[in-house]
């Protein structure tokens, strides 16, 4: 396939605020690919070169892009960077800039006629890879052999790609849907595809099989070793009492809930790898956890699921998420798991020497964690109680309290309480002390726009539009304008965050209507916690709008943090805000 078509429907992407057309675009595209180059297509559409738990980044930085397009186009470096503030985009500079008919640098990199998704995955690959000395070198001729291979449109995408920047608003749901339109008749048919990717979390392995096999080839899709599943995600009650209701067991298993960083480990014989909840190899942060698994776990291969959490062992109590921070970074490591030690704390096993755990009932699944972790100083099963009664879950909730925890998830005992990879099930309860009044409700949002700064905010921006998250729809659907909360050096750094997330048009996979319209808009991507009083009515905002006749607002809506941790379809979900709201009336 040439890379020019995919090029050309990145451009009609871009330009539409349909999302039906955004996934009729998908399907006419995927229907053009092949077995051997459609997991390349999904990975660039999404602004990837491979699945992100292998961690192959191109390792380039804005400077090594302008130098890269500098070669490219035979002009001095200042002039691409006096054009990269003009433009604000290296790819619209790479695509304006690099004219040349030849490719001065072919011995890095040459294509064999046009420029094919095949070639540019060669290359991209061949970028990532390099390392050592004169590896810089190696990366800078290589992306500018591959800018000089490429014509105009194709340059403006290759720049985006190795800036990470696609702003095309599609994400991994939106090829999903793609991809069943073009392969099954309908994206009403993507359950199938949807349950195999919560597996294997690799939308271009999904798309390679569906392609090379067929439907029946993507229900194979197993669980494996070093490929991370999405992790089971837990709902939420306003009462307590309506535990009792939702959960449909005897017996509840009362965990504590903890205020850390969930951490799926794969145990592979001395081999451990530690994926994030956005599916991130980040065994490099964690060099002590991966330590632990690696001798306290006791099976030779075995895939846990459980939450790293700060913790001050001299006084034997957590510390909150903020200290955890720390512990993210490339440099100091070693120095700074000193500093900042952690336990990983385990409460689910999924797989074991060679058997699926997921269609185990939970206690089944918990008797094997309690197995194979033994406890240990820096690693150990989640506390927890198991009662029919919710006095005695009470207790143990105010016993978490005090020792600092953020509450409790609650977990039903019967037998059909399965780990539904990727799914918000009733089967889990998160229980904290915001969940009891509706004054100090906490949400996590996505952040799609931006009002322009008023008065002393002049030149910064006055407030964000905020949406929550359509699992149904794929979509993100506004709830409030978000202004308080910030300090003063988050506000005047608004701009420069979102600066790279700014598209022209309302992003197609964003519902709002015309009274909310923001100064700019962005694409779904960065998520923020945010409390607010309660949860209202509102003729303007998008959310729950299909179910209530009226969209759902939150009222004095507070900035809390960022949850850099959390992708954009892990926000707060739609059907959450309207449950919320319903029970509060």
């Amino acid at each position: 396939m040439r890379f020019a078509k995919v090029a050309e429907t990145m451009e009609r992407l871009e330009r539409t605020s349909k999302q039906t057309e955004m996934i009729d675009l998908l399907s006419e595209l995927f229907k053009e690919a092949t077995d051997e180059n459609i997991a390349h297509v999904c990975y660039y559409l999404l602004g990837q070169i491979a699945a992100g738990y292998k961690d192959l980044t191109l390792g380039v930085g804005e400077k090594t892009i302008q130098q890269a397009i500098a070669l490219a186009s035979a002009k001095d470096v200042d002039k691409v960077e006096d054009r990269t503030v003009a433009l604000g985009d290296l790819g619209d500079v790479a695509e304006e800039m690099v004219k040349q008919d030849e490719n001065p640098y072919s011995e890095f990199f040459e294509a064999e006629g046009e420029l094919t998704v095949e070639d540019v995955g060669r290359a991209l690959k061949m970028i990532a890879a390099a390392s050592g000395s004169g590896s810089q070198e190696t990366k800078t001729k290589t992306l500018a052999a591959l800018f000089a291979e490429a014509d105009d449109l194709e340059r403006r995408y290759l720049g985006r790609l190795a800036a990470g920047t696609m702003r095309l608003g599609v994400g991994d749901m939106t090829v999903l849907d793609g991809l069943a339109v073009a392969f099954l008749g309908s994206k009403d048919k993507r359950d199938p595809l949807e349950r195999a990717y919560n597996m294997c979390s690799d939308v271009g392995h999904v798309a390679e099989v569906l392609v090379r096999s067929g439907l029946d080839g993507v229900k194979r899709i197993r669980i494996a070793m070093n490929r991370p599943l999405r992790p089971m995600l837990a709902q939420r009650v306003s009462k307590l009492s309506q535990i009792k209701e939702k959960i449909a067991s005897e017996e509840i298993a009362a965990e504590e809930k903890y205020d850390g960083q969930r951490i799926q480990a794969h145990k592979n014989g001395d081999d451990v790898k530690l994926f994030s909840r956005r599916l991130e190899d980040i065994t490099y942060q964690y060099p002590d956890i991966a330590e632990n698994v690696r001798k306290h776990v006791e099976a030779e291969k075995a895939i846990l699921d459980g939450e790293a959490v700060a913790y001050n062992f001299e006084e034997d109590t957590y510390y909150p998420f903020q200290k955890l921070m720390h512990r993210r970074r490339k440099y100091k490591v070693e120095e700074y798991a000193q500093e900042v030690p952690v336990k990983y704390m385990v409460f689910d096993l999924l797989y074991l020497v060679g058997s699926s755990y997921l269609a185990q009932p939970y206690p089944e699944r918990r008797e094997a964690v309690e197995d194979v972790v033994k406890d240990r100083k820096y690693i150990a099963s989640a506390g927890r109680v198991v009662s029919a009664s919710l006095d005695e879950i009470e207790d143990f909730f105010q016993d978490c309290l005090a020792r600092n925890l953020e509450g409790i998830i609650c977990k039903s005992c019967a037998e059909d309480a399965t780990y539904e990879a990727g799914a918000r099930e009733w089967a889990w309860i998160k229980w904290k002390p915001s969940y009891a009044t509706k004054l100090h409700d906490t949400f996590d949002l996505v952040v799609v726009g931006a009002y322009a700064g008023q008065g002393s905010r002049a030149g910064m921006y006055g407030s964000l539009l905020c949406g929550a998250y359509n699992e149904e729809k794929d979509v993100f659907q506004t709830v409030c304008k978000l202004g308080s909360g910030f300090s003063d050096e988050e506000l005047q750094n608004l701009p420069d965050k979102f600066e790279d997330l700014r598209v022209d048009k309302r992003p197609a996979r964003v519902q709002a209507t015309d009274d909310v319209e923001p100064d700019h808009w962005f694409a779904p991507q960065i998520v923020a916690e945010v409390l607010a009083s309660e949860i209202t009515q509102s003729p303007v905002h998008t959310c729950a709008q299909e179910q209530l006749g009226k969209g759902l607002a939150l009222r004095f809506p507070r900035f809390q943090r960022w949850r850099s941790e959390k992708a954009a379809d892990q926000a707060t979900h739609t059907s959450e805000v309207r449950q919320m709201y319903e029970s509060s009336t």
